[in-house]
């Protein structure tokens, strides 16, 4: 629950980076255009006094316009020389001085009548300059210059960045949803796994009880109770019934184990608790002629939390030390109570490499056991271990040595 909680709110987190991304990207995309548009700016209003100095020096062109403007009939000069060989010229001029600093743009131009509130600056997109007058002797005048294309010539030299920058938010905005696609596909398959699980346990308790009760009875009968072998195989079918059950319950309440649930308020001997289990794979011990060691030191051994878990954490480290062990096992088991009740588990199996320790705790992985083929299981005791140590409020590591055997070190609190 904790970790989907995470995921949750990592996805979150990931979405609100997105959109203070593209929201930055934007901004950054709408300053780039503001400064491109002032470098304009600032080039038109340089060209603009060369233009006029240059104008100033065609007298044939200052002759021209100072007739037009004399006749005051009309408050534009274009109207009235935009087909003489002077007015083409004054284009001609104007287009070179505007090359000059890097301005290639098409334009239109105008001699006209001042307009108030402009005085050699940028309105609407039209360059105005009312330093003419003195060049043409005239007053009340102005040269106007305006850019039909000026907005997509500032797109254009923004292009590469305004383009890098829209490929960069489509990149991150697909990668996010990839993102959440795999979390939706991931979150739909351990859901369907859980189901998977609980159905397939469900399926598997009533063959069990079956097979516990028959058992029960045959042993009980007099040929199987006089005869050592049979009640030998009895055993052993009791012995690996209760394996399988354990296996079962542990599918079962895994997802118990994530939601918080069974409550965890019992009262524990945990003294108690590993007798009663060491008893319990007393037969598997024998067979394997291996031997257990338990030792303990203080006095009070209780602590709070759920009984049939704890059992399933202990059963589950000795169990592994039995099945991962490739000669006699020999078990080792130290008690301790101090302020806390620390709990050593060490065998002499075949042990972990440093690289294996970080992923023993982690849901279905299971250690590489090379040349030992007969170690069954679904990756899930000690994942279930962990899981039921850190409700009942305590802490386990694990500490191991390649072909020499692993130690499991749990503490938990008093109760």
């Amino acid at each position: 629950m904790k970790r989907s909680k995470f995921r949750l709110s990592l996805l979150v987190l990931t979405l609100a980076c997105l959109i203070a991304l593209i929201g930055i990207q934007i901004g950054w995309i709408v300053k780039a255009a503001r400064m491109q548009e002032s470098q304009f700016n600032y080039s038109v209003n340089m060209a603009m006094n060369r233009i006029v100095e240059n104008l100033a020096r065609e007298r044939a062109i200052c002759g021209e316009v100072s007739n037009c403007l004399r006749e005051g009939k009309n408050s534009s000069c274009y109207i009235m020389m935009k087909n003489r060989e002077e007015w083409t010229n004054m284009g001609s001029m104007i287009k070179r001085d505007l090359r000059y600093y890097g301005i290639d743009l098409d334009f239109e131009f105008d001699i006209s009548q001042i307009k108030p509130g402009l005085n050699k600056q940028q309105h609407n997109g039209v360059y105005v300059s009312n330093d003419l007058e003195k060049a043409l002797q005239q007053s009340g005048y102005e040269l106007s210059i305006k850019f039909p294309e000026k907005r997509d010539f500032i797109i254009a030299q923004i292009g590469y960045i305004f383009v890098f920058s829209i490929a960069l938010l489509v990149l991150v905005t697909l990668s996010f949803i990839m993102v959440f696609g795999y979390y939706r596909k991931e979150k739909r398959l351990s859901e369907n796994i859980v189901d998977f699980v609980n159905n397939m346990t469900h399926e598997f308790k009533t063959p069990l009880t079956n097979i516990s009760l028959a058992n029960s009875m045959i042993s009980k009968a007099d040929p199987v109770e006089k005869d050592e072998k049979l009640t030998f195989y009895s055993q052993v079918i009791k012995t690996e019934h209760d394996k399988l059950k354990q296996r079962v319950e542990e599918l079962l309440k895994t997802s118990f184990s994530e939601t918080g649930s069974p409550a965890y308020n019992e009262t524990i001997d945990v003294s108690v608790i590993i007798e009663n289990i060491i008893e319990t794979y007393s037969v598997q011990i024998r067979q394997k002629n291996g031997t257990f060691s338990f030792r303990k030191q203080g006095e009070n051994f209780t602590v709070t939390g759920n009984l049939d878990m704890f059992q399933i954490t202990i059963g589950n480290i000795i169990d592994n030390s039995i099945k991962y062990c490739t000669s006699a096992p020999e078990i080792s088991i130290l008690l301790a109570s101090d302020n806390d009740i620390s709990i050593e588990i060490s065998d002499n199996g075949i042990g972990m490499a440093k690289d294996q320790l970080s992923l023993i705790f982690d849901k279905y992985y299971r250690i590489p056991t090379g040349n030992i083929h007969e170690i069954n299981g679904f990756g899930l005791g000690l994942f279930h271990v962990k899981n039921i140590i850190t409700k009942m409020g305590g802490k386990i590591k694990v500490t191991s040595i390649k072909g020499k055997g692993t130690t499991f070190s749990i503490e938990l609190p008093t109760s």
